[in-house]
């Protein structure tokens, strides 16, 4: 979650793309953002703002002259300048303050710009390595199984070891329809994966809706931008007008965004004085932000937020304002629990770069901060295994007897897509092939019982046409169920089955 400077231009962070743009550690959607009615603008450090002593000033000006007498190759004193805000920032410990040179800036304000492509993933730095804070739904990472929390190693051959986050990134964004080959470290697992990724136009709708026949409604947030708000009253008016008696807010694999945008969102929904959320600075001094409430605020329906573990920032903010303040039930998993703000500055460094400070902490209504911890839901639901299905190797084929983590991933795609084998547990046993084999038999394909380039290509599609279909989505059928028990209807009849509800990452 970010908020606007006294001088900064304009931006629009796009969910940190990967491509098209240079990738801030956890910014993570944003806007044309007008001055929000928060404090921050005046917060200031513990210390009176002051530049450099002339004894730091002479320190680093003896090591610049050091470096341009005595280092063996010609030095790029920009780059040098650059080199140390970016380590003045690094130092402070956080994944979310970030210093950006004026070509790394230009490239993300060039975002705000017309199409861009990438692979569609949220990447931060944490503890020098790349870490992916979470995928865009239907993106191609979401396609090739990217999940939060992965730690990428390479690209394309070239390792990301030692890269700084805009760094790293540059190397993953490319032109559409071009590859990027992951080597991928996920938590857990006992060997690296790798994914192939075909970049792609990642889309910059934020909000998908949906009504049942018994007036059940799904409202899928992917992140929240300039124009969010606006989508979402859209939305709502249209249901409302169609008989809308209880809600549905997906924000799974939703990032964060602008806070402006999720409190106009949270006026709407949350009854006038109540609590949205509370800023707490260095100084001790908390701020609350209350809800201004609307007419339409005051219709009540009850409110169902759908969570997982990439929920995160101003997502969170939203879902615990709904709960503590609106009366909302959470499902699905503990969130991602980012619980600080930061600004943006850009036009105070005078040439173009960028400076992203964390200024302050932003607490649930009852002040509860949670940060690292996440939200947890009322009723806790996880998808099966194959929700976290990656794609299948292309450079050799998975055969009877092979062991490892490509195996075990095929096991769960198998049971996917409707032949389950008799393990998942990363053993290519008599069963499994016997499934594969299956499997190639229903789908008029070669009966080898291996994993050639045609069958995995097919047992991707399959799968992710499964995943598509609500009907298949546990955590969003318990939500809904749990709508309408909220709202007393008593059947599950009518319920959303279009696709079209799935929510596409910006």
């Amino acid at each position: 979650m970010w908020v606007r400077g006294r001088t900064v231009a304009a931006l629009m962070v796009l969910a940190a793309i990967a491509g098209g743009a240079a990738t801030w550690g956890a910014i993570q959607a944003g806007g044309l953002m007008p001055e929000p009615e928060l404090p921050v603008m005046s917060v200031k450090g513990s210390e009176s703002p002051e530049g450099l002593r002339q004894g730091e000033l002479d320190k680093l000006n003896k090591a610049l002259d050091l470096i341009g007498e005595h280092y063996m190759l010609p030095a790029d004193r920009k780059a040098l300048i650059d080199g140390a805000l970016q380590g003045m920032v690094e130092s402070l410990g956080d994944p979310y303050s970030v210093y950006l040179s004026s070509e790394e800036a230009e490239k993300f304000t060039d975002t705000t710009h017309g199409e861009f492509t990438g692979i569609g993933a949220d990447l931060k730095k944490e503890n020098g390595v790349i870490v992916v804070e979470s995928p865009l739904k239907g993106s191609p990472a979401d396609r090739a199984g990217l999940q939060p929390r992965d730690i990428l190693l390479m690209v394309n051959g070239e390792s990301l070891q030692g890269l700084s986050l805009s760094d790293a990134a540059a190397k993953i964004r490319g032109p559409k329809g071009t590859k990027a080959k992951l080597k991928v470290l996920r938590p857990g697992a006992k060997e690296p994966i790798e994914l192939e990724l075909v970049r792609d136009r990642i889309p910059l709708e934020t909000v998908k809706a949906e009504l049942s026949p018994d007036g059940i409604g799904r409202l899928t947030i992917s992140q929240f931008s300039l124009n969010t708000p606006a989508q979402v009253e859209d939305e709502l008016k249209s249901m409302e007008e169609r008989g809308l008696k209880a809600l549905v807010i997906d924000v799974r694999n939703n990032p964060g965004g602008m806070t402006d945008s999720v409190r106009k969102i949270a006026d709407r929904l949350v009854p006038r004085g109540k609590v949205i959320v509370q800023y707490e600075y260095n100084d001790g001094r908390r701020v609350q932000e209350v809800s201004e409430g609307t007419e339409d605020s005051d219709k009540a329906y009850p409110i169902v937020v759908l969570t997982n573990k990439a929920s995160a920032s101003s997502a969170e903010i939203l879902a615990g304002a709904l709960r503590q303040s609106a009366g909302a039930k959470l499902v699905g998993e503990t969130t991602f629990g980012k619980g600080t703000v930061q600004i943006s500055y850009g036009d105070d460094l005078g040439d173009g770069s960028l400076l992203k400070l964390t200024v302050s902490k932003w607490l649930l209504p009852d002040g509860t901060w949670i940060h690292h911890k996440g939200i947890e839901p009322d009723l806790k639901v996880s998808q099966p295994a194959y929700w976290l299905a990656f794609r299948l190797p292309r450079d050799h084929a998975l055969k009877r007897d092979d062991t490892g983590e490509d195996v075990k991933n095929l096991q769960q795609i198998l049971e996917g897509v409707g032949f389950p084998a008799d393990r998942e547990d990363g053993y290519f046993s008599e069963a499994t092939e016997r499934s594969l084999k299956e499997f190639q038999r229903r789908e008029g394909l070669p009966v080898s019982g291996q994993t050639d380039a045609r069958t995995a290509d097919r047992l991707e599609e399959s799968l992710y046409d499964q995943l598509q279909k609500p009907e298949n989505d546990k955590q969003l059928q318990a939500a809904l169920g749990k709508a309408r028990e909220m709202a007393g209807i008593a059947s599950a009849a009518g319920r959303i089955s279009s696709p079209a509800v799935e929510s596409i990452g910006g």
